[in-house]
């Protein structure tokens, strides 16, 4: 007994029997249910409908931070000019209160 590996034309029919086949298989299906197509239909519809709600609501909390985010920045910055103008009037304050100080040591000395 020996054994005996396929040559090229064995190969070549084999393929050609398994496409042949596999094209019958395919030919003997029964034809799709239209009421499993339009079923099918729908819920795909129903899922593109349910995505779109998401993406919207997405864009919408998107939206929402990006105001809140302006809103903190903004706050921020009035607490920083307030901050600021707050030192200003303190140094005023503390340079008035100086310049009392050397006033009244300059009018004791005269």
């Amino acid at each position: 007994m020996v054994f005996k590996l396929p040559d090229f034309a064995d190969r070549q029919k084999a393929a050609a029997e398994a496409r042949k086949a596999k094209l019958d298989k395919f030919k003997s299906a029964p034809p799709p249910d239209e009421d499993k197509l339009a079923e099918r239909a729908r819920a795909a519809e129903k899922r593109a409908e349910r995505e779109e709600q998401r993406k919207v609501e997405r864009a919408e909390r998107a939206r929402q931070a990006e105001e809140a985010r302006i809103a903190k920045e903004a706050e921020a910055v009035v607490k920083a000019e307030q901050s600021r103008l707050e030192a200003i009037a303190r140094e005023a304050a503390q340079k008035a209160a100086r310049d009392a100080r050397y006033a009244a040591r300059k009018s004791k000395v005269r």
